[in-house]
């Protein structure tokens, strides 16, 4: 069946690298999906995509390499079951606080008798190239889970979800965890304590750590610590730089 080839390079202790689209647009993603990242994030937790759109954007990773995993809404299981139905060789699940929530995530990604995931879903032949019985029998193989740790909470529980079975990342979601931090009174210092928590959380059980690089320092930065899973860029971000620079460029014509 078809090979998740980001997670084999991932498995082999590589790191593995892409963008985020955010705009309700299979063109883009399309666009992006032929472009030779590890994968590609389509969001559907802050994107703008619709369940209909993002069915459609999924078709367009059938004839690439190109891992697509796509970020849920939340933790509700039919919602993670209904993406890898789509086609989606990954998901990202947002806020998850401790390895009980990590454990049912976990769940609805997996067969038996790792998890509980439904069989079904017209394209999974599509997808897998073989029979609906062969694709029950190899898909956990090749699923990629990243979990979210975005709070003070999640992050003094890291270690615990990073030995959860099937997760694969633990992903630093760097904005919310400073909204979180400064909230309990915390400066720009200890969000970057609880960033090397995380790492060395990673380092001591062999799960791959993550961030979401809001610029290529940061992610070079990143990369140099050992973080082996890097989100940096955006359509969106792109977009708005690409023409910010060109109105720069023109500003005195």
């Amino acid at each position: 069946m078809r090979k998740n080839k980001a997670l084999a390079k991932l498995r082999a202790g590589k790191l593995i690298f892409g963008p985020s689209v955010v705009f309700d647009s299979p063109d883009i993603a399309e666009h992006v999906a032929h472009l030779n990242f590890d994968w590609v994030w389509l969001d559907w937790q802050h994107g703008q995509f619709t369940e209909h759109t993002l069915n459609n954007a999924l078709g367009r990773f059938l004839a690439v390499e190109s891992a697509p995993i796509v970020r849920v809404k939340s933790h509700e299981p039919g919602t993670i079951n209904r993406v890898l139905d789509m086609g989606a060789m990954g998901v990202i699940v947002p806020m998850v606080q401790n390895a009980e929530q990590a454990r049912g995530v976990a769940m609805p990604v997996y067969y038996p008798p790792l998890g509980a995931r439904s069989g079904g879903g017209p394209r999974l032949a599509l997808i897998s190239g073989v029979s609906a019985p062969d694709y029950y029998a190899h898909a956990n193989d090749e699923i990629l889970l990243v979990v979210m740790v975005e709070t003070e909470e999640a992050v003094a529980n890291v270690e615990s979800i990073m030995r959860v079975p099937g997760v694969h990342v633990v992903l630093i979601g760097p904005g919310d965890l400073m909204i979180d931090v400064k909230a309990h009174g915390h400066d720009e210092a200890h969000h970057e304590q609880l960033v090397q928590q995380v790492l060395e959380a990673s380092r001591r059980t062999g799960t791959a750590a993550g961030y979401v690089c809001a610029t290529h320092e940061i992610a070079a930065q990143r990369r140099s610590q050992g973080f082996r899973f890097l989100c940096y860029m955006s359509d969106s971000a792109v977009i708005t730089q690409g023409f910010c620079e060109i109105r720069d460029r023109s500003k005195d014509w």
